[in-house]
């Protein structure tokens, strides 16, 4: 061994810290090994609340986009199908024969009630000379979900008849295919409505 490796060793002695200590026992350290491997303790890594809810919010996103899939295919199919179309029929408009307002008698509830057919009504438009009515009540009779009917002149002087206009609500009559004047037929005023509400009790 060459003097710079006893140099070495002795220089490491001089460094260690334990250089000072007696061996360590053969029985002592046959002991701790033995304590060390007969140790059952096993340290169980402690679960998180995180990962159950990390497991959660895998199928929430497949939750949300299904519940979006059937709103939307509820909303859809009625556009696609169109559901019932409403069903149409038409009225002769009133026949007065260039009536005065004079000529027509007071109305009674009496009136009101020999009506075939008697329903409110909204003006949902009218193209050209055609009015269409959205049928909103039905009084007495068999009405269709909407009317058509020609549009009064209202330059005539046929005070029997009623010139119709969009977006207003009517109280209509008519007897044979034909809309009853002479008052029967108006705007859903409260003078017009309690005349009705007399000719059709309940």
């Amino acid at each position: 061994m060459h003097d710079d490796d006893h140099a070495l060793r002795d220089e490491l002695r001089a460094a260690d810290p334990a250089r000072a200590l007696p061996p360590a026992s053969p029985t002592w350290i046959d002991h701790r090994m033995e304590q060390i491997m007969t140790d059952q303790s096993v340290t169980t890594p402690a679960v998180t609340p995180e990962e159950p809810r990390r497991a959660f919010r895998r199928w929430m996103p497949v939750a949300g986009v299904a519940a979006g899939l059937a709103i939307a295919a509820a909303i859809v199919a009625p556009l696609v199908l169109g559901g019932p179309k409403p069903t149409v029929e038409s009225l002769q408009p009133s026949m007065g024969g260039g009536l005065a307002s004079g000529s027509c008698l007071v109305l009674e509830p009496a009136t009101v009630a020999a009506q075939d057919q008697a329903f409110a009504a909204t003006v949902l438009q009218i193209q050209g000379n055609t009015v269409v009515l959205e049928v909103t009540e039905r009084f007495v009779g068999e009405v269709a979900d909407r009317v058509e009917v020609a549009q009064v002149d209202e330059t005539a002087s046929d005070f029997s008849g009623v010139p119709f206009q969009v977006g207003q609500s009517y109280l209509v009559g008519a007897i044979n295919g034909t809309i009853t004047g002479c008052g029967v037929t108006g705007a859903d005023s409260a003078e017009l409505r309690a005349v009705y509400d007399a000719a059709f009790p309940g």
